[in-house]
């Protein structure tokens, strides 16, 4: 019984160091974790170029090709966030002096683009819910200022 206790506990010591020793030698795995912690900090582009590096390394690491997949959602997600704040500056710029009818036709139009743009986001329970909850609220804040003006 103490013999068959430590042969497993001897071949479980193997099998982790060995699965170590793959995962330190091998550089695409060693891309993945780089491209992952990337990507926890919210560097969605570094880590969209980590991860497509690995996966050119090795088509069937699917840790690379996961992150891959995650850093583009995340990062049309981070571009439609984004794209929202830059409208609404223009927005408010706009807005600041008289509101002639054709500017009142290019902030429906804004608005309608960012509504539209939305609906193409692909979502995914890999994307934080966070990154997620601010697309939302970019649309709905879109919506309402439509709403409010037409």
């Amino acid at each position: 019984m103490k013999k068959s206790r430590s042969t497993a506990a001897i071949l479980a010591i193997l099998i982790i160091f060995f699965a170590w020793l793959f995962f330190e030698t091998n550089t695409s795995y060693q891309l993945s974790f780089k491209a992952k912690f990337y990507y926890e900090i919210g560097n969605f582009q570094k880590s969209l170029e980590l991860s497509e590096e690995a996966v050119k390394l090795d088509i069937y690491n699917k840790m690379a090709n996961t992150l891959l997949n995650q850093s583009k959602i995340s990062l049309e997600f981070t571009n439609y966030i984004n794209d929202g704040k830059k409208y609404i500056k223009m927005i408010e710029n706009i807005s600041q002096g008289e509101v002639s009818n054709s500017d009142k036709e290019r902030i429906k139009l804004i608005c309608d683009i960012m509504i539209d743009q939305y609906t193409f986001l692909k979502n995914s329970i890999l994307i934080d819910d966070a990154l997620k909850d601010e697309a939302k609220k970019t649309k709905e804040n879109f919506e309402k200022l439509k709403k409010e003006l037409f």
